[in-house]
């Protein structure tokens, strides 16, 4: 078993891979901005935009993992928030890249989150992880993000590199809004819902990242189910995983724009990755199919 650490352990996704990897019996530790007392982890400050840490966190660590990094839609794209959503996710990068550079025995294991907005808009391209990235500021940010762990390589740790599709969980990230408006029967798609939503249900990122750790993966790989949808037909299948019956109606293209500004790109891109490289590596996708996910995650909502 392995003692993990993890940058941005407490976030979405970081709380179920703790759960799980210390499920499968790995130690976890936790970085955080704050003293966290009653941490059911061990927690180690680290501040990114300060550029310190405490050294102690890395002690004995052989596997490192970095969620770490501002959220995309939390607030509006202003030119200062693009500042703090790159320097969030480069300079955790660099900050760990330093850490590990004075430990006499580095860990054996670096694990980044990524994301498919490398893509950009993509129409109904299938895209591989050989595709070459997309433009704008999605795109930008997760290329300069990917680029910053050429510093952990440059250490000799091996890397893996998760491009992550839209997660679902019902009381957490996409999933969440996207239920809100069946509270009134009814489910809404953005502009002509053509656009291509690469999913994956939460369970299966979790276990994406933990098979990757344990078989020692290496390179990127699309984290994405193997059958992504198109956002009309996410907005539709809401609706009866619920049980309900729901008007499925457009939120034009235009009022996005005018409601997100460029932000609207998360809503309105359209990705179509593929999976087959996690699954030539062996993984098993417990929920494959977006009518079992919804299923597994909708049930007693």
């Amino acid at each position: 078993m392995a003692t993990v650490l993890i940058g941005g352990g407490t976030g979405f996704i970081g709380k179920h891979l703790s759960r799980q990897l210390r499920a499968a019996g790995h130690e976890v530790r936790h970085l955080s901005r704050s003293k966290r007392p009653d941490s059911e982890y061990p927690t180690f400050q680290w501040d990114v935009a300060a550029q310190t840490i405490d050294d102690a966190a890395l002690e004995g660590v052989e596997v490192v993992i970095n969620l770490a990094g501002a959220g995309i839609v939390d607030k509006r794209w202003t030119d200062k928030r693009k500042e703090v959503i790159i320097k969030s996710r480069t300079g955790s990068t660099r900050l760990l890249a330093e850490a590990m550079s004075r430990m006499k025995v580095p860990p054996s294991h670096y694990l980044s989150a990524s994301a498919i907005g490398f893509y950009g808009d993509r129409g109904n391209t299938l895209l591989t992880e050989e595709s070459g990235p997309g433009n704008g500021f999605l795109s930008e940010s997760v290329q300069r993000w990917e680029e910053s762990v050429a510093a952990v390589e440059a250490l000799g740790i091996p890397v893996f590199i998760n491009r992550t599709g839209i997660v679902l969980h019902p009381r957490e990230g996409a999933l969440q809004k996207m239920l809100i408006p069946l509270n009134f029967r009814i489910s809404g798609y953005f502009g002509d819902g053509s656009q291509y939503y690469s999913w994956i249900h939460v369970d299966d990122l979790v276990g994406a990242y933990v098979y990757a750790m344990e078989q020692h993966l290496t390179g990127t790989f699309n984290c994405v189910a193997p059958n992504p949808v198109t956002n009309k037909a996410l907005a539709a299948a809401l609706g009866p995983a619920l049980g309900k019956s729901a008007l499925v109606v457009p939120a034009p293209a235009f009022v996005m724009k005018l409601a997100m500004g460029e932000m609207s790109h998360t809503v309105l891109d359209s990705a179509r990755c593929s999976a087959q490289k996690l699954e030539a590596a062996g993984y098993a996708f417990t929920f494959p199919v977006l009518a079992e996910a919804l299923d597994d995650l909708l049930t007693d909502q």
